[in-house]
């Protein structure tokens, strides 16, 4: 799956009033459920419109994106009182920068259509994530919606479950801009 990648120029539209509206941030996070404790990573990170309130419910986040840009505007987003538990890297997916079994959770929001080798990015995730972590994936559906990549890089949810073998489905939420599936390392 090889799909376009959002340009750096247009991040703005990341953190819009109407995806704010449409797709809101701190209830994505507050359905995964995420703990005090937790080491993140949001994968494909833009601007941070994730890794914010994500960073106000864990431990630390990583913050990887393919463009040094967005991770400028992840930092410029991030405030204060936050600055010290959000970490940015410059990496490429579906190589994953970090290292092996550092990572309670991988957050993948809007990215997968992004990745060329899914496979690989199996593999990394399984190499970061500890023991029994977690995969948190906020995707569009496979049907037109009001912003999104174009229906040709979409999977339904039932196809995302499928490209993940190394997991499974512990809940999956279901709307009508975007689908929600939290996942278990098996």
């Amino acid at each position: 799956m090889t799909g376009h990648r959002f340009p750096a120029g247009e991040k703005g539209r990341l953190t819009a009033e109407e995806r704010r509206r449409l797709q809101p941030a701190e209830e994505i996070v507050q359905r995964m459920d995420p703990s005090p404790g937790e080491v993140a990573a949001d994968l494909g990170c833009g601007p941070g419109y994730v890794t914010v309130p994500l960073a106000r419910r864990v431990g630390r986040v990583y913050g990887v994106d393919a463009q040094q840009a967005m991770l400028d505007a992840l930092m410029e987003n991030v405030p204060a009182d936050l600055k010290g538990k959000v970490v940015p890297v410059l990496g490429e997916l579906p190589r994953i920068p970090l290292e092996d079994h550092s990572i309670d959770r991988a957050v993948v929001v809007n990215v997968v259509h992004e990745i060329e080798n899914l496979a690989q990015f199996n593999i990394e995730l399984r190499r970061c994530l500890k023991g029994c972590g977690r995969l948190s994936i906020v995707d569009f559906p496979k049907w037109e919606t009001s912003f999104g990549p174009p229906l040709s890089e979409r999977m339904s949810d039932l196809e995302m479950v499928a490209m993940f073998p190394f997991f499974q489905v512990v809940r999956t939420w279901r709307f009508q801009e975007f689908y929600q599936i939290e996942m278990a390392l098996i």
